[in-house]
C-alpha cells in the first residue's frame, strides 16, 4: 500500500479536485450509504475516508463517525472542511491488532488497488475491529471478470460481485446485500459480521 499512498500524494490536489470535500444532493451513493447507516447502532469507522466528504456527510446526519486516511493532503483538507469530524493519518495496516472496535466499517472505494493476494488480509483485518454483528459497507469497481484497470490515482481492479462476495464470505462475513449498476461498473456489498468461532 506504501506505493498506493504514494501515488496520491503525488495526485493529491487534482484528485481532491475532482472528488470535493461534501457530498452532492444528488451522488447516488447517498442511495447506499444512507440507508445502511440507519442499520448501524455505534460508532462508524470510514476506511479511505480522502478529502472526508462521507465521513462529513455522516456526522452531519448525527452519526459517530471518524475518519482513517493514509494521504498527510487529504487528511489536512479533511479537518479543514470538517473541523468537528476527527479525522485519523493512519492505513489499513494500523488497525491490524487494534483494541478498539467500531459498529460499522464504510469501505468506499477504498479497497479497489488491493489484486487477489492483498484483499483477503485486508479484509480480515477490518473484521477483527468490527463489532459482533458490526456492518461493513464495500463498494468497489465491478465486471464480469477479476481485472486491472489505470485508476487516476495507480493501478485498480475490477471484480466480480460473486467474486467480491466469496471473499467476504471467506473473511468471516455473512453477505447481506449487493447491488450492481446496470450500465456502469460499480457495485456495493453490505456484510455482517459471524461469530469468530463459526
Amino acid at each position: 500500500m506504501d506505493e498506493v499512498t504514494q501515488a496520491y500524494r503525488t495526485k493529491a490536489a487534482g484528485l481532491a479536485g475532482m472528488l470535493g470535500t461534501v457530498v452532492s444532493p444528488r451522488d447516488p451513493g447517498r442511495s447506499v450509504v444512507e440507508p445502511w447507516a440507519e442499520t448501524v447502532s455505534g460508532r462508524i469507522l470510514d476506511v479511505g475516508a480522502g478529502t472526508g466528504r462521507w465521513t462529513g456527510h455522516l456526522a452531519a446526519l448525527g452519526y459517530d463517525v471518524e475518519g482513517l486516511e493514509p494521504v498527510d493532503q487529504f487528511v489536512e483538507l479533511a479537518r479543514r472542511a470538517h473541523p468537528a469530524v476527527p479525522f485519523r493519518h493512519g492505513s489499513l495496516a494500523d488497525l491490524v491488532g487494534s483494541a478498539e472496535r467500531w459498529s460499522g466499517i464504510l469501505a468506499w472505494y477504498s479497497l479497489i488497488h488491493l489484486d487477489p493476494d492483498q484483499l483477503p488480509p485486508a479484509l480480515a483485518t477490518l473484521r477483527s475491529v468490527l463489532d459482533d454483528d458490526g456492518s461493513l459497507l464495500l463498494s468497489f469497481f465491478s465486471g464480469p471478470r477479476f481485472e486491472a484497470f489505470q485508476h487516476p490515482a495507480t493501478t485498480a481492479y475490477r471484480w466480480p460481485i460473486t467474486a467480491m462476495a466469496r471473499a467476504l464470505e471467506s473473511a468471516g462475513y455473512e453477505v447481506t446485500d449487493q447491488q450492481q449498476h446496470p450500465r456502469h461498473p460499480h457495485a456495493a456489498i453490505t456484510a455482517r459480521t459471524r461469530p469468530s468461532s463459526s
